[in-house]
């Protein structure tokens, strides 16, 4: 397995992984969503609330906030060695203090870890008329999306890496000029970089082969990875790729433990077949 960067910024990802087939693909698209940990609100204490909303209500838009996340620094709480019971190196406590009239922004979660905090800070979270008050605290802790979607990190997707062999000189070229999106043109020829950008050679697929004529590779994939903020798209991509390790480690463990018993009930059924 090779992996390269194409393309990075602040919350988007976009890099490409050879010598791996589409189960392989999809195992770490998978893994990318649902076993890649990340902090979120657990629990809630409210002290005081006054607005319109029912504390449920609250309680579903604060676990929903995402917070940044120090891998590093915590420990699942089924991993912990208070045994899930709740310490410092597997939960991080919020609160928040605020009083109307005002709206209630995500960045008056204060955390007591300065390295724990919310990824975006104007997440509105309700309203406060005059003089009303909420005061709130709460427990965040790691968790995967495989258990609530509040905890899954990213939106992502793939696709096999086209091979685009372009004909700007066909007969055909002015006949179906038209029919391509225009961003996919460079000084009125179609353009690799372009079509390859944001995925438009998915919109010119079929329009004529004469033109354009669009090929796939079977081991060769591109994925496009969106975080919602908790972790950067590396600290994502490798927590994914140990998860997969670990995975398969597991299961190579477990299939030596079961072959015994396997062959011998393979054994058994042979013999009540003969007699």
């Amino acid at each position: 397995m090779e992996i390269k960067i194409l393309d990075q910024t602040n919350n988007l990802f976009n890099f490409e992984i050879s010598g791996i087939d589409e189960v392989e693909a999809n195992t770490i698209r998978r893994l990318l969503i649902t076993e890649t940990p990340t902090m979120a609100i657990e629990e809630i204490e409210f002290l005081k609330n006054d607005c319109i909303l029912y504390d449920e209500i609250l309680a579903n838009r604060l676990g929903l906030i995402p917070l940044v996340t120090d891998l590093k620094g915590y420990n699942l709480p089924e991993n912990c060695t208070c045994k899930g019971k709740g310490c410092s190196k597997c939960q991080a406590l919020f609160s928040l203090e605020s009083i109307g009239p005002k709206m209630v922004l995500s960045s008056e979660l204060i955390c007591k870890d300065k390295n724990i905090k919310v990824a975006f800070d104007k997440m509105p979270i309700t309203h406060l008329l005059d003089k009303q008050e909420l005061k709130i605290i709460a427990t965040a802790k790691l968790g995967f999306g495989k258990t609530h979607i509040k905890h899954a990190p990213c939106a992502v997707f793939f696709s096999n890496k086209p091979i685009l062999k372009i004909n700007n000189n066909s007969k055909k070229f002015s006949e179906f000029k038209n029919k391509y999106p225009k961003a996919v043109f460079k000084d009125g020829k179609l353009d690799e970089k372009s079509l390859l950008k944001d995925n438009l050679y998915d919109a010119c697929e079929g329009i004529c082969e004469d033109i354009l004529k669009i090929e796939y590779e079977k081991d060769k994939f591109i994925f496009n990875l969106e975080s919602f903020g908790q972790l950067n798209p590396k600290e994502m991509l490798e927590a994914a790729i140990d998860s997969f390790n670990s995975k398969l480690d597991s299961f190579s463990k477990a299939l030596k433990n079961t072959k015994p018993t396997i062959i011998k009930n393979i054994k058994n059924m042979g013999k009540k077949k003969s007699s």
